[in-house]
């Protein structure tokens, strides 16, 4: 909310669809959830007709990276996928869909955001907030 605190009604205030900004403006306005019934599912349903432009893994076994050397393609429509308990793995070995493929595969970036991490797994909530700090900046 920054200093001004003006909640007078000479300040207008409108409640908007949440496309708004994304449309209107063209900025980032949050993430958005949903449930599949299994990993090639996420991937491949995708709620956008052109599909997901880049697809990230992530889990403790990717590759290490440090975020001012991760270089991603120009995307559109970003999809990062977090594993459950035992992980991207695990869902790849039980999704019929990927029978036989590895997570470099299913995952063209497959990274572990949290070296070092201290603990077995990492809460969603903490990862979908701290994954988008390490991105590069859209230039």
């Amino acid at each position: 909310m920054g200093t001004n605190r003006d909640l007078t009604p000479a300040c207008v205030r409108k409640v908007v669809p949440q496309s708004s900004p994304s449309e209107e403006m063209g900025s980032y306005w949050g993430y958005k959830v949903r449930y599949a019934s299994n990993l090639s599912g996420v991937i491949n349903d995708s709620p956008y007709k052109e599909g997901y432009d880049h697809i990230i893994g992530t889990s403790e076994h990717g590759e290490t990276i440090i975020s001012s050397e991760l270089i991603l393609p120009s995307f559109r429509h970003l999809l990062i996928a977090f594993g459950g308990l035992a992980g991207l793995e695990e869902s790849i070995e039980e999704d019929p869909n990927l029978n036989g493929k590895g997570a470099n595969d299913v995952f063209p970036c497959y990274l572990n955001t949290c070296p070092n991490q201290g603990s077995r797994t990492i809460r969603t909530e903490g990862g979908t907030s701290h994954i988008p700090s390490i991105l590069p900046r859209p230039h």
